[in-house]
């Protein structure tokens, strides 16, 4: 029994629409590069026959060596997801979101509180299917929140299993205060990065229109990125509760670049490295 706990997992939802089986596919390649298992949980009755996309997911995962557990629908088991993630080693969820709710399971609306209550980061992406270099350029954009830190450190887990380039991002605040706290984050992450080994590029921005984490899908073309990692709000001002939070901007942007969620928690999930 300790032998099952010490493999990873990786928890895909689906319920196989065209959004389901792109959350299963990124799925499959996180768990390439995490060497991790696969879990698919359905959203709905399992179906009869399945699409290609996730037959050919299927294959890949076999001649990967990739084990694939595929459960049963069972809503009971969904109400406790994450406490079921956490007894399973789970070390990521992914999910497919889309703004119409007659596209998939998840809107961006019913998708924010789910992500917002879990100890591991979940992975939010839209219809699109992940290309053959997936997440070998992800960016880590970066602020002036003391919980920055906890994005470097899951950031630089994509270059040490995977050898891929952290795009650390950040912009260039005015304000004296945040400009300080924004450089000891910088400061903190070029250090644990430079130990680790990770490879890095830093690109600092001027001001701009918008928060560093919206504008992160802008700039993710000019280095072919494939991800943007992102904190979620935990105690939102009242600009923020008025304009709403960074993450309900960036949840409609998933189908353009996948979104990985980290909470800001306590008991956050680390990977054992």
């Amino acid at each position: 029994m300790k032998e099952e706990k010490k493999k990873l997992r990786i928890f895909s939802f689906t319920d196989y629409s065209p959004y389901g089986d792109a959350a299963v596919a990124h799925a499959f390649a996180l768990c390439m590069i995490f060497r991790a298992e696969l879990c698919i949980m359905p959203l709905q009755k399992e179906q009869k026959s399945y699409s290609d996309t996730f037959k050919h997911v299927l294959e890949l995962a076999d001649q990967r060596n990739i084990i694939v557990t595929h459960y049963p629908d069972c809503p009971g088991l969904r109400k406790k997801i994450y406490q079921f993630v956490d007894e399973y080693n789970g070390m990521m969820m992914v999910i497919a979101v889309s703004k119409d709710k007659k596209d998939t399971f998840f809107t961006c609306r019913k998708a924010l509180p789910f992500i917002k209550k879990s100890r591991v980061p979940v992975l939010a992406v839209g219809k699109t299917l992940p290309l053959p270099n997936a997440y070998q350029h992800v960016i880590l954009p970066l602020d002036s929140s003391i919980y920055s830190k906890e994005k470097s450190l899951w950031a630089s887990y994509f270059s040490r299993f995977y050898n891929a380039y952290v795009h650390v991002l950040y912009k260039n605040y005015k304000d004296q205060f945040l400009r300080y706290k924004l450089q000891e984050n910088v400061g903190f992450t070029e250090k644990l990065y430079t130990n680790l080994e990770v490879l890095f590029v830093k690109h600092k921005v001027e001001d701009m229109n918008e928060d560093i984490d919206s504008y992160a899908r802008t700039f993710a073309k000019s280095v072919n990125a494939s991800l943007v990692l992102s904190m979620t709000t935990k105690y939102p001002s009242l600009f923020e509760l008025i304009l709403g939070t960074k993450e309900k901007k960036t949840i409609t942007y998933v189908d353009e670049i996948p979104y990985l969620y980290i909470n800001q928690r306590d008991d956050l999930y680390v990977l054992c490295t």
